[in-house]
């Protein structure tokens, strides 16, 4: 620091009483200037905007019992500290501003503002609003930052706390309520056919004896010769369904809840980077509530910390991958159906002569015998027709709507702090 004396008269120095202590001897154009009182009660610091054309910048200073900036020096525009009641030996700037270096120490720029000896960190101006933040490791790495972390909306980032661009915005604790699908059921069956009909032919009556089974295509007269007998009873065995499908039915919707997360994280950055007054790292600001006190860097993917400060890690992701679907409803193939209609045999080949009408399946009648054989080895030439149509039974049974796929964390972060 410097002896204001060197600079300008002092008057009433060392509290004796004033009466030779006229201020601004050296000053030009110093009106205002004011002499030290008697009795060692100078006022101190009046009128201190005098000597604003002093050769040299020098200012009158009165000295006498004042309690503050008692060796105040006055700067360019000649400013005292007249009653300060703090800040003694305070030296003002080039701006003329006395008092205390707090007002005057810039933290972050790694200049010693007050000239004080002591930059930023290492200034004791500093302590209260900055600390040493360990240096950020390279590989990727992203920091310092101010980190938070919780379940409610994340603090915004802002100038005022140091730490002004978000930079990582992500969430931990993915949770998924079950998802909840479609009602489902299925019409009565639709499109059966009835291709077939079978039938088996008898040596005796009441269908006994000798016997053979035909299959008779649907709606075609269908003419046989027969070697073995001429048969004397027919009976319908079966008439098969084929096909058919039942039409699903829909009702309600799909709810495919939305992705919660339990934790939420916002790491804000752009620190100054020019903090001093470290061994290592730099002066940034303190991370101010509801942030944590710690320092953190980040880098996308899920890594291990970095060897050094920074071992505290956290996983967090930016996104999911969702595949949740709801699948449709369906039926099963149809089951249960049936075939009626008629099954009719002929004593000609053209379905025309001495019909014999079948009702229903496992129906027995007697045939008459054939009034125009065939010429040997041949017994009988006969023909038959079949007309079946779907009956109304059957029934599918229901394929319900069923959640399918999952989600999955995307876009892995890991944050790193320090402990």
């Amino acid at each position: 620091m410097v002896d204001d004396s060197e600079y300008g008269s002092v008057a009433g120095s060392a509290g004796r009483g004033g009466n030779s202590g006229v201020a601004g001897a050296s000053s030009h154009g110093g009106g205002n200037s004011v002499t030290g009182g008697a009795n060692g009660t100078g006022v101190s610091g009046g009128f201190g905007t005098s000597g604003a054309t002093a050769h040299g910048g020098f200012s009158s200073v009165a000295g006498g019992f004042g309690t503050s900036g008692a060796t105040g020096r006055a700067g360019n525009s000649g400013v005292s500290g007249g009653f300060g009641t703090s800040g003694a030996t305070g030296q003002a700037g080039n701006n003329g501003a006395s008092g205390s270096t707090s007002s005057g120490e810039n933290c972050t720029n790694g200049i010693d503002d007050d000239h004080d000896g002591a930059a930023d960190c290492a200034d004791t101006d500093c302590v209260a609003g900055f600390m040493c933040a360990p240096p950020t490791p390279g590989g990727g790495w992203v920091g310092p930052l101010s980190f938070w972390s919780g379940s409610g909306s994340p603090p915004a980032c802002t100038n005022e706390s140091g730490f002004p661009t978000e930079v990582a915005n992500a969430s931990s604790g993915l949770s998924v309520a079950p998802s909840s699908c479609y009602s489902c059921e299925c019409g009565s069956p639709q499109g059966v056919s009835c291709q077939v009909g079978a039938l088996t032919i008898f040596s005796g009556d009441a269908c006994f004896g000798v016997n053979r089974t035909l299959n008779i295509v649907q709606g075609e007269c269908v003419a046989f010769l027969s070697q073995t007998m001429d048969p004397a009873s027919v009976r319908w065995e079966n008439a098969p369904p084929a096909g058919g499908a039942c039409i699903p039915k829909t009702s309600g919707s799909a709810v495919i809840p939305p992705v919660q997360w339990d934790n939420r994280m916002r790491a804000c950055g752009d620190a100054p980077p020019n903090g001093a007054g470290c061994g290592i790292g730099s002066c940034v600001a303190r991370p101010k509530a509801p942030f944590a006190k710690q320092f953190c860097v980040y880098q996308r993917g899920d890594l291990a910390c970095p060897a050094g400060s920074y071992s505290d890690r956290s996983v967090y992701f930016g996104g999911v991958n969702d595949t949740r679907t709801c699948t449709d409803c369906g039926c099963t193939p149809p089951f249960g159906t049936s075939c009626t209609g008629t099954l009719k045999m002929f004593t000609d080949i053209f379905c025309g002569v001495d019909e014999t009408n079948l009702s229903s399946v496992s129906e027995c009648s007697a045939l008459a015998p054939d009034p125009t054989p065939p010429d040997l080895p041949y017994l009988t030439l006969r023909s038959a027709l079949y007309n079946g149509s779907p009956g109304s039974d059957g029934s599918c049974a229901t394929q319900s709507s069923r959640a399918e796929g999952g989600v999955w964390e995307s876009d892995p972060i890991t944050v790193c702090c320090t402990p």
